[in-house]
């Protein structure tokens, strides 16, 4: 971001010497200087492994009202390597360690990734 606002200056002040900057000049500069802010995605996979299907998911936007809400009724990804290689990062790995789901079928649920982008 910084080196994109000092861009913005320097030719910022050329329009300003031929009298050529507008109101879409600020509207850049307030653009690039906007703070990003973080959206955090939650992925259950079937398994542990990066390229398994996904299971469920979970979209949490700061902006949005505070409900979860589903991007759709297909997942966002087929994978939480498709995810990753769509910029987002993870920040949690699954620790099935955590989880005894015994002799129920939602055993799934434990591979839970949390990923998160900046946006």
């Amino acid at each position: 971001m910084y080196t994109a606002i000092q861009e913005w200056v320097a030719t910022s002040r050329q329009k300003l010497a031929s009298s050529t900057l507008t109101a879409d000049d600020l509207d850049r500069l307030a653009q690039i200087s906007r703070q990003p802010r973080q959206l955090v995605l939650y992925l259950y996979s079937k398994s542990s492994n990066m390229r398994s299907p996904l299971a469920s998911w979970m979209l949490y936007d700061a902006t949005k009202p505070q409900e979860p809400t589903l991007p759709s009724q297909d997942p966002p990804y087929a994978s939480v390597l498709a995810a990753v290689a769509d910029g987002w990062r993870i920040v949690q790995f699954p620790d099935t360690k955590l989880y005894a789901y015994q002799g129920v079928d939602n055993d799934y649920l434990s591979f839970e990734f949390i990923l998160e982008k900046m946006v």
